[in-house]
């Protein structure tokens, strides 16, 4: 397909925001596991295994032995070089891709992520994970994060990396979104008219930067009934299923304008196919097995969608 950039320069500011976006998710959703460790009067029966499934290679053992261990999982996921999935490797292979998309990116962006790379660098960081600092290691690389994300939006142009990043960053976004949402209702086996309170939930929603909203969205249905429509169908909330796959089309339709080949019209309609499916669901009179679906199913048809976008622009695929 004819596209006025580069395909290693589009694959690299692809994988630029997804690396981050996967770093941004990975660290909320560690800093709040690790603040809501110390809250021993909550009863807690998953740990940080939510967050050890998803981002980490693990084994079911390894992940039983370490879910309640806040000092390995922060060293492991922060700065362990052998965890392909942690902040440390992460920022290096966001790095790489900046590095290779830097006639692309801002001057303002290169730096902030050069900065990144030197503060997770740091040799002291391991040492200081273990100690009373590393809440505050957390937080400011939580900032950091937020600061990545406010430069991006603020200083990059909106053409057609914009249009490649913005696509990578709302796929990790999604996918992060229907990750965790599983790992809180496979355990209660999907049951939407269930009696698990807030408290249960919490987690799950302030992973996703999503319990003040819920907090203020009033209505008497069930806890389980009424996440799963945030998370899942709220197209008001940035990190819901609907919202993020509807900046995926916002993004796909920029790139494929004024572009009738096949190629184009194909992957638009496998993905017009994947958000219709969301999009019509009746969530008000969703059944369990509906929402274990669902779930399943929408993962399954956008990690073949990533692929088969990827093997139409990328040429290394």
């Amino acid at each position: 397909m004819k596209v006025n950039m580069l395909s290693r320069v589009a694959d690299g500011m692809f994988w630029l925001n997804r690396y981050m976006e996967r770093t941004d998710g990975m660290l909320l959703t560690l800093n709040t596991f690790y603040i809501l460790s110390f809250d021993k009067e909550m009863e807690d029966s998953l740990g940080y295994k939510p967050l050890l499934e998803y981002y980490t290679n693990l084994s079911e053992r390894q992940i039983s032995q370490a879910q309640y261990d806040s000092t390995y999982v922060l060293k492991y996921i922060v700065c362990d070089s052998q965890n392909q999935n942690s902040v440390k490797n992460l920022i290096i292979k966001a790095r790489e891709n900046a590095r290779g998309s830097q006639d692309k990116i801002t001057k303002e962006l290169w730096e902030h992520i050069n900065s990144l790379y030197h503060f997770i660098n740091a040799p002291d960081l391991p040492k200081k994970l273990e100690t009373s600092e590393a809440s505050t290691i957390i937080s400011k690389l939580n900032k950091k994060l937020l600061m990545y994300n406010g430069i991006v939006h603020v200083t990059m142009p909106r053409g057609l990396g914009w249009w490649f990043s913005s696509i990578g960053k709302h796929i990790e976004r999604c996918l992060q979104t229907i990750a965790l949402t599983q790992s809180y209702y496979a355990p209660i086996h999907y049951n939407l008219e269930g009696k698990e309170d807030l408290m249960y939930w919490r987690r799950l929603l302030l992973s996703l930067s999503g319990y003040e909203l819920y907090l203020k969205s009033y209505s008497n249905i069930p806890h389980n009934r009424k996440v799963a429509q945030q998370v899942i169908f709220n197209e008001e909330f940035a990190h819901s299923v609907i919202y993020t796959l509807e900046l995926i089309e916002v993004n796909l339709n920029s790139l494929f304008k004024d572009n009738n080949l096949n190629e184009a019209r194909t992957l638009r309609n496998q993905f017009g196919r994947l958000k219709s499916y969301i999009e019509f669901t009746d969530y008000h009179n969703l059944t369990n097995q509906q929402l274990e679906d669902l779930l399943h199913h929408t993962k399954a048809e956008l990690i073949k969608f990533s692929t088969d976008f990827s093997k139409l622009f990328f040429s290394y695929t």
